[in-house]
Formats: C-alpha cells, sequence, structure tokens
C-alpha cells in the first residue's frame, strides 16, 4: 500500500509539472503543484491512520448502532476513493459527481472526517456505557463464555434484545430508565445462567437415567435408581444455589455419575439371581466367598471361612485398617513401603465396594431364600452374596493378590 501511494503521488507530481512547465507562470505553478501534493499526502497518511484505528470500530457497534453504521458506510467510501485516486492521480482533483463541484481528494476528507467523528462519539457514549452498565456488560460476557446461545437460541436471542436496548437508553441519556431495565436484564440473565449450567452437566446425567429406566433398571434396582434421582434434585438444587461452584458442580456429577453405574451393575445382578435355579445358589455364594479369601489370604495368610461372610468383610476390613494404621505411624521415604500403602488402600476400597453389594442386594436374595427352604445356608450368609460374574471386582482381587 506504501508504494502504491507513493508511485501515486511520483506520477501525480509528474502530471502536474508537466503542466506547469508550458505556462510562463511556472514558480506559480510549482507552488500550486507543491500544495496539492501536500493535500494528496495528507489524505494518503489520513486514510492509512484510519486503516489500523477501523479494527476496533466493530466492537464499538453494541454503543450505538446508528453510529456504528454512519461510521462504516463513511469508511466504505473513502476506501473506494482512496483506491481510485491511488490508481489514477488525475481523479484527484476531478470532480466527485454531476451534481457537486467537491473533487475525489476533498471528498475523502469529508469521509475520513465523518468516520472521526462518528469514532469518537462511539468512544465518548462508550465510557458512561461500560459505567453505568458494567454488571450487565460483565454478564452477557459469562454467557457467551457459557455458550448459552447454543442451548437456548431463542431466550438467548429475547435477552439480547433487552440488553441492546439499555445501551440505546444510555446514549439517550436515560439513564435511570437504564439502570432499572438492567436489574431486570440481571434477573433474567441469572435465570438463563443456571438453566445453561444444568444444560450442561445434569441433562446428559438425565438422559443416562431415562436410558437405564428403558433397561428396567428402576424394576430391578429400585433403590439405587431412586438415589440417583435424589442425586440429581440435589445437583439441580445446588446450581441453584451456586452456579458458579463449579468444584462442588463437578463433585456432585461425578457422584451422580457412580451411581449411574453402579445401579446398572446392580441390575444386572439382580436380573441374574432371578435367574439362578435353586441348584446354583450354593456355588453361587461360594464363588463369591472365594474372592473373600483371597483378599483375606493376600492381607494376613488367614481363612475366615468358617464366619458368616458379613464377619469375614468386617474382619478383612478391619486388618487393612490396623495396616494402614501401621503404615501412617512408621512412614519413611522407603519406596516399598510406598508401595505396599497403595496395595492396602486399594484392597482395602475393593472390600469396602463387596460391601456395597452386600447390602444393596439384601432384599432381593430374602425374597429368593423364600422360595428355596431346603437350601441350608445361614439367612445372613444369604443377605451377603453377590454374583460370581462381577467380572470388575475379581479382575481387581486377582491383580492385587499377584
Amino acid at each position: 500500500m506504501k508504494r502504491t501511494g507513493l508511485s501515486a503521488l511520483m506520477l501525480f507530481s509528474a502530471v502536474f509539472l508537466s503542466a506547469c512547465s508550458s505556462t510562463p507562470e511556472l514558480k506559480d505553478a510549482e507552488a500550486s503543484v507543491i500544495s496539492e501534493q501536500g493535500d494528496y499526502q495528507r489524505a494518503v497518511s489520513a486514510y492509512r491512520h484510519w486503516q489500523q484505528e477501523i479494527v476496533q470500530a466493530k466492537a464499538l457497534s453494541i454503543y450505538s448502532p446508528d453510529q456504528y453504521q454512519t461510521l462504516t458506510a463513511s469508511w466504505d467510501n473513502a476506501s473506494r476513493i482512496y483506491q481510485e485516486i491511488t490508481t489514477a492521480p488525475v481523479m484527484a482533483y476531478k470532480s466527485y459527481s454531476l451534481f457537486s463541484s467537491t473533487t475525489y481528494l476533498e471528498q475523502l476528507h469529508l469521509e475520513l472526517a465523518q468516520v472521526e467523528q462518528s469514532f469518537t462519539e462511539l468512544k465518548d457514549i462508550q465510557k458512561v456505557a461500560d459505567t453505568v452498565l458494567s454488571p450487565a456488560i460483565t454478564q452477557m460476557k459469562y454467557l457467551d463464555s457459557l455458550e448459552a446461545k447454543q442451548y437456548y437460541r431463542s431466550e438467548y436471542t429475547r435477552l439480547y434484545r433487552l440488553y441492546e436496548s439499555l445501551f440505546k437508553q444510555v446514549e439517550n441519556g436515560d439513564m435511570n430508565d437504564a439502570r432499572e431495565d438492567q436489574d431486570e436484564f440481571l434477573s433474567r440473565s441469572l435465570s438463563l445462567e443456571v438453566k445453561t449450567i444444568k444444560k450442561i452437566y445434569i441433562a446428559p446425567l438425565e438422559a443416562m437415567m431415562i436410558e437405564l429406566r428403558r433397561l428396567d433398571v428402576k424394576e430391578y434396582a429400585p433403590k439405587s435408581y431412586a438415589q440417583i434421582e435424589q442425586r440429581i434434585e440435589a445437583g439441580k438444587a445446588l446450581i441453584d444455589r451456586t452456579p458458579r461452584d463449579f468444584d462442588a458442580i463437578q463433585q456432585s456429577t461425578r457422584e451422580i455419575r457412580f451411581d449411574l453405574a453402579h445401579a446398572q451393575h446392580i441390575s444386572l445382578e439382580v436380573q441374574r439371581l432371578r435367574d439362578l435355579s435353586k441348584d446354583e445358589y450354593e456355588s453361587y455364594i461360594l464363588a463369591f466367598e472365594n474372592k473373600l479369601l483371597r483378599i483375606s489370604k493376600a492381607l494376613k495368610d488367614e481363612d475366615w471361612r468358617d464366619q458368616p461372610i458379613p464377619e469375614q468383610a468386617r474382619l478383612i476390613t478391619e486388618h487393612v485398617a490396623s495396616a494402614k494404621a501401621a503404615l501412617t505411624n512408621h512412614k519413611s521415604g522407603d519406596e516399598m513401603l510406598a508401595d505396599k500403602e497403595k496395595y492396602i488402600r486399594e484392597l482395602n476400597a475393593l472390600v469396602m465396594k463387596q460391601q456395597r453389594q452386600i447390602s444393596q442386594m439384601q432384599s432381593q436374595l430374602e425374597e429368593r431364600q423364600q422360595t428355596v427352604p431346603s437350601l441350608n445356608v445361614s439367612s445372613s450368609e444369604l443377605k451377603s452374596a453377590t454374583d460370581d460374574s462381577s467380572g470388575n471386582e475379581s479382575a481387581e482381587a486377582s491383580s492385587l493378590i499377584q
């Protein structure tokens, strides 16, 4: 652009110098050419200045759409004129239109002057609006960061219209009206914020819950399913109270995801139990007891199968707690001790998981017991049984023992 302007200026000078050399009043002609060159150069410099400034003008459009439209129209005209006179410098002093004696160069100055005026007015309105409407501006930026428009387009559009009207009121000097309407905007925008957060964090989990219901999880594991419903309602209430406490919200969603996976697993176990015949009950319970045996062997080389299954689980948990306490009291930098502590922690988590399964399956197994009176197993053992096919727990126990 700089080289083009320089070439145009040289050509412009040559044209005028050539024209003046044929007249007797050479000095006056030369002075005229220098003046014209100065006008031309000032126009080029002004245009290049606004070429840089105009980049930030788009961000000012919200403060006064009318002023911004005037600015862009004048800038478009200035750009077109600039291209014409730099391409053909002889056009600089020709009439811009049939209905005006204004030259192209003069018209360029006029258009740039209008650009400057509109830009200045926009900046002035911005100073006032940024003070009066600071809460609304901050809130709208936050909604945009959440991509609220993507989730609730219609509601966002209506809210944005109210947002634009606030700036119109500031431009017109109606500050009291602007402040009152800003309160309404903040109330409505907070509602949209809460809905958006729920849409992002809770809606996918509700969809998963609905899918579990379609798979009859509510029928097979009603308590676990009810736990999911309670967790989801608690998550919604948390977002209503503190929609920006994302640590708590994420923790809540993790708990819901855990309950979703747990309910699905329990449902599958219950379905499997219902499919068992009475001849399969003993094998089912023995298989689960073998899991506890592998854990007790790995911990203390003990066999507690002469105790009821809940008691076996209690003894394992007690031993894990004792081992953990011993490690805590004798900490060292030795890597072997650190590995052992991690090993025991993982065993403890596995036992806790098994105990949760025991509790969840109590009602289903008691019902099943009533239909199989010939099975010589205590009620406490029956209510603590779980399926041998719970692959994740078995795999965890085996890997820990190895």
